[in-house]
């Protein structure tokens, strides 16, 4: 018996190396949006229910960071992530060798490049927070980098994985496919992120979501209290985003198909368990979740939909949309 008892306590032994071989070691970038905080409570199974906590990855490594939108925010969320076993460090490149993957959280989009180049220098596949960029530019920049170093590089907001999206979309199959779309909820402006690249984001990426990519064409009718987004897709489809400011406010799809309408509210319970749970796979199979022509092509969404508000909501062609804008 005695040595039954040591040839199984070898075997639980290289079970648990084993295990933690497997747990992939993550560092966070900048800590001036609650995402980094959220994030990490659900990678490290710190202040969450059971069935909020994901699998698979643990945040070992932090770097606060600085901010221009935000920076009043960092303390208070470092204290958190410190809380929950982050070692802080004093410049990302502290966690090069120590980290198998990066997540820059930076609230503000204009932020990321600077972080993305120095990661993908090191090698090292990087999940970037939305806003992606908050310029064609930074976010062709960004990807290019990637490819060149041969690393995985995505974004995508949250909202995209929230379980009633998916939910609608497999239903919105059986219907028949979608023929058009309509988003509504929060469009929250912010100086730093410009337009609806910042709360406004999460409703772009819901659409693209149900509609998938190929839009050719946005005008933005735009008040100080909502905006009115009517985009046209290339084969004819047509897709809508209200995005509010004031009143009530909540997320919400309608889905138009070819045998029924479908319509949801759009939860976010489960919406940042759904993501991290996205980036473990992705940084597990090196595979994308978004492709990053899709995150391209949302970005130039955005920038249309800016230069449509600023010339009294004209059309826009998002092929209009260049390089330096």
């Amino acid at each position: 018996m005695r040595k039954l008892y040591f040839v199984s306590r070898i075997i639980s032994l290289e079970l648990v190396i084993c295990e933690q071989a497997r747990m992939l070691r993550l560092g966070i970038v900048d800590f001036d949006t609650s995402h980094s905080i959220e994030f990490t409570r659900r990678f490290n199974h710190v202040g969450v229910s059971q069935d909020q906590c994901v699998e698979g990855a643990k945040v070992v490594l932090g770097f606060p960071g600085t901010s221009e939108m935000s920076p009043e925010r960092i303390p208070g969320f470092q204290k958190q992530i410190v809380s929950c076993g982050v070692e802080l460090v004093d410049h990302p490149s502290e966690m090069f060798g120590r980290v198998d993957a990066i997540l820059i959280n930076s609230l503000c989009g204009s932020a990321h490049l600077d972080h993305a180049r120095l990661c993908l220098d090191a090698e090292l596949p990087v999940f970037v927070d939305k806003p992606f960029a908050c310029s064609l530019h930074d976010a062709e920049e960004m990807f290019r980098l990637a490819n060149l170093a041969g690393q995985l590089m995505f974004t995508t907001s949250a909202l995209r994985l929230s379980d009633d999206v998916l939910r609608l979309a497999e239903n919105a199959n059986r219907a028949g496919g979608i023929t058009g779309a309509a988003v509504f909820g929060p469009a929250k402006r912010q100086a730093g992120n410009p337009g609806m690249f910042h709360y406004g984001i999460h409703l772009v990426e819901l659409l693209f979501a149900i509609m998938g990519p190929g839009c050719e064409a946005v005008s933005n009718a735009y008040t100080d209290g909502a905006e009115v987004i009517t985009a046209r897709w290339k084969d004819g489809r047509l897709g809508t985003i209200r995005g509010t400011r004031d009143g009530c406010t909540a997320y919400g799809v309608v889905a138009f198909c070819e045998s029924a309408v479908l319509q949801s509210q759009v939860s976010t319970q489960f919406v940042y368990r759904n993501l991290c749970q996205e980036i473990v796979t992705a940084f597990e199979t090196g595979k994308s979740p978004v492709a990053h022509e899709i995150s391209l092509e949302i970005v130039r969404f955005i920038l249309s939909c800016m230069k449509s508000e600023q010339n009294d909501g004209c059309q826009v062609d998002l092929s209009s949309i260049k390089e330096d804008d």
